[in-house]
């Protein structure tokens, strides 16, 4: 199990790594897009590991990171 909110105690969301792999790579209407709470965070997770390994830089991970935020709490979830 991979925990999307390694932090939160009385809110945990954790999905198997099958569902984390099929969520992470959802990419119909861009990578960025998400269509559910699950799938922003996988993203968010494995945005942050990249970033963590020094995958890419830190402005990228900044600039991945609020478009992804940003457009996600501008549905209205």
């Amino acid at each position: 199990m991979i925990s999307l909110t390694p932090y939160s105690h009385e809110n945990p969301v954790n999905i198997s790594q099958e569902e984390y792999e099929k969520l992470v790579h959802m990419n119909e209407k861009g990578w960025s897009h998400c269509d559910s709470k699950e799938e922003c965070l996988a993203k968010l997770h494995y945005l942050r590991e990249g970033f963590a390994q020094g995958k890419i830089t830190e402005a990228d991970f900044q600039e991945r990171e609020e478009k992804m935020v940003v457009g996600y709490w501008n549905r209205g979830s």
